[in-house]
């Protein structure tokens, strides 16, 4: 398997490894009536901290992509680029800027 096919499995895998733990923590704040931010026991949640875990990581990937992606086109922004709007690398880093920013709280962030 060549690098490329094999990151991008990688990649496949750990988005699908995302959207399942953000599932769970779904499901976990729909037990307990309420999002991670008003939960009493958010403070020493493993779940909750497994998700930022993965959110942050896959945040330092894509941005490691994202500058790849700049830095061959000659780019230092993605406003230059005709593909801005439908490009998969920034779309991507955009929703793992909103996943880390958001850390499963349903549209609430955490700054």
């Amino acid at each position: 398997m060549s690098v490329e096919v094999s990151q991008n499995v990688n990649t496949i895998t750990e988005n699908a490894d995302i959207e399942v733990a953000l599932r769970s923590l779904k499901e976990c704040q729909t037990l307990h009536n309420a999002n991670c931010l008003a939960c009493s026991q958010a403070q020493n949640c493993a779940q909750k901290m497994e998700f930022e875990e993965m959110t942050l990581n896959n945040l330092a990937r894509q941005q490691t992509a994202l500058k790849q992606c700049q830095e061959e086109r000659g780019f230092v922004s993605c406003l230059n680029c005709a593909e801005m709007l439908e490009c998969k690398v920034r779309n991507d880093y955009v929703r793992a800027v909103h996943l880390s920013m958001n850390k499963g709280n349903g549209g609430s962030f955490e700054f």
